[in-house]
């Protein structure tokens, strides 16, 4: 059943990343202003914090402690580069958020897949953990 589970938040995950980027390559067409882009990343971290909220009740998995340490380290690190930065280079931190933000979500999606393979995996073993 946690395998079932874990198919279909990644399935749902790829779904929403896919429609968030066709959403930004339609408003970039469009030449609009760009918010876009921000717009569908606050749309992916949403998906990703409540489907992390579903892997970390499911299993227990080393990445899901990278993910989580790694997002409280962006959003420390994207707090400290707003307060230091002027007013004049402000669109740095919103390049270190849309990239960080982008590989936050290739992360989750490619550590998704590997829970999938790696839970088949030992299912057909007979195990039940996931190192």
């Amino acid at each position: 059943m946690k395998l079932k589970i874990l198919k279909v938040e990644v399935v749902f995950q790829l779904m929403v990343s896919l429609i968030g980027l066709l959403y930004v390559i339609v408003d970039y067409s469009q030449k609009s202003s760009g918010m876009a882009f921000f717009i569908a990343l606050f749309y992916l971290g949403i998906s990703n914090l409540l489907g992390f909220l579903l892997r970390v009740s499911l299993f227990t998995s080393k990445f899901n402690r990278y993910y989580f340490f790694g997002v409280i380290l962006f959003f420390v690190i994207l707090y400290l580069a707003s307060i230091l930065i002027i007013d004049s280079r402000i669109e740095m931190v919103f390049y270190f958020m849309g990239i960080g933000g982008v590989l936050f979500n290739i992360y989750y999606l490619l550590y998704g897949f590997y829970l999938i393979k790696v839970t088949q995996k030992n299912k057909t073993e007979g195990q039940d953990f996931i190192s």
